[in-house]
């Protein structure tokens, strides 16, 4: 029997990138829901209880670095990996993971490395540090 693929929660303002992203995942097999800004998306963090989350930074209100401060405060979604997912620079997304992040990809994202980067953090190899 085949391992469950993650459900995966797209966090992003720009409907295109969102689509896409989403259903790009739910073609591989993911659970894949979104929500197109901070706000909305925690309620759809509580509401699925995603394994990953996929968070641009620029968000409009909550913005992404504040979506990661409350989910890392948050005791349901503590753990949730998060990965970065933006155009920012490398040093604005670097401050996101400062803040609690697990990683980050820049955009244009290559899909194999999205991938990846979710499997890996769903085996919480990124945490035994």
């Amino acid at each position: 029997m085949a391992e469950k693929k993650p459900k995966v929660l797209v966090i992003e303002d720009d409907e295109y990138s969102r689509d896409a992203l989403a259903h790009l995942l739910a073609a591989e097999g993911y659970e894949a829901q979104s929500a197109s800004d901070g706000e909305s998306g925690l309620a759809k963090a509580h509401e699925m209880q995603p394994d990953v989350i996929i968070l641009d930074l620029n968000l409009p209100g909550i913005d992404g670095k504040q979506v990661i401060q409350m989910i890392r405060r948050d005791g349901p979604l503590r753990d949730v990996p998060i990965l970065i997912v933006t155009g920012d620079e490398d040093r604005a997304a670097q401050s996101a993971v400062d803040l609690g992040a697990d990683g980050y990809l820049t955009k244009p994202v290559e899909f194999d490395d999205l991938i990846r980067t979710i499997d890996h953090l769903k085996t919480g190899a990124h945490r035994a540090a």
